[in-house]
């Protein structure tokens, strides 16, 4: 009653939060003050306000009562099963974030924590319990997973897409390319797209270059070029209209993307509902 009373300023207010008799405030504060040998309160007719040794007594217990709510909340995060999960910036932004709900849904008591890194250096050595890697391995002691096949698309905004749609490849060589300059060996990029539609491209090819694939996207749906599109990850931007497929070129690689755990001879359940999760919802080939 004497944090309440306090915070409110009122013994009246105190007493409606707390749903109690204004008289039973009353008496309450009375009877610890008679205890004290002090007043906390000064009496107004507009209220109460703390004496000194009232403020002095509620910021104590006020900070008591904080580290109660901190010990409560350690002991059930202690007891709450946590799984840590290390993916790429671009899939955790533009794949992973829009579908947690559902996890959290079917696995209300499981925490997720997102790592982001858009490295392979951690994988198997870090904290994560779960890694979606950028490159194909191999993974040595380690399990693997299947999450999805590589399929690649040519994507843009729908203007330009519409201007670039029937034109050949060779054409390409001379449009807006966005360039994703990957800090290790590139998965897939600009020269081997024109590689694999048997079209020579120079040594360096002119167009904006990002590291970070989500700015690649992004300035992709902003309609300053043509990017390469990884379909499991550009796919719901094209079904809700802001990226258009340019031509009908897809290229499907022999590297799927793959969901690394460690080889242990004790599962760990949370773990493993998570990496089940991961491959039942994984994407689909949009292109067969």
């Amino acid at each position: 009653m004497f944090l309440a009373a306090a915070q409110a300023g009122s013994f009246t207010l105190a007493a409606d939060d707390l749903a109690v008799s204004q008289s039973a405030v009353s008496h309450a504060i009375a009877r610890m003050e008679r205890a004290l040998g002090s007043s906390v309160f000064e009496r107004r007719s507009t209220g109460v306000v703390l004496t000194d040794l009232g403020r002095r007594l509620h910021d104590d217990v006020q900070a008591g009562f904080e580290r109660v709510d901190r010990a409560i909340d350690a002991a059930r995060d202690a007891y709450r099963p946590t799984v840590t999960l290390s993916v790429s910036t671009s899939l955790a932004s533009l794949w992973l974030l829009p579908r947690l709900a559902w996890f959290k849904r079917e696995h209300p008591d499981v925490e997720i924590r997102i790592h982001t890194n858009d490295t392979d250096r951690g994988v198997g050595r870090d904290e994560a319990d779960i890694w979606i890697p950028l490159g194909a391995g191999p993974w040595q002691g380690m399990n693997a997973h299947h999450f999805c096949d590589e399929e690649i698309i040519l994507v843009a905004a729908p203007e330009v897409a519409e201007r670039w749609n029937d034109a050949p490849m060779e054409a390409l060589l001379d449009a807006p390319l966005l360039h994703l300059d990957e800090r290790y060996q590139p998965r897939f990029d600009w020269h081997r797209w024109f590689e694999h539609f048997h079209v020579t491209s120079p040594r360096r090819l002119p167009g904006p270059r990002s590291n970070d694939y989500s700015l690649i996207v992004q300035a992709a749906t902003d309609g300053q070029g043509i990017a390469l599109g990884w379909v499991h990850l550009v796919s719901e931007l094209i079904a809700q209209g802001k990226l258009h497929q340019i031509g009908s070129g897809i290229v499907r690689t022999d590297q799927p993307f793959t969901a690394i755990t460690r080889a242990t001879t004790a599962p760990n359940p949370t773990v493993e509902a998570l990496t089940d999760w991961l491959v039942k919802h994984a994407p689909a080939p949009k292109h067969q």
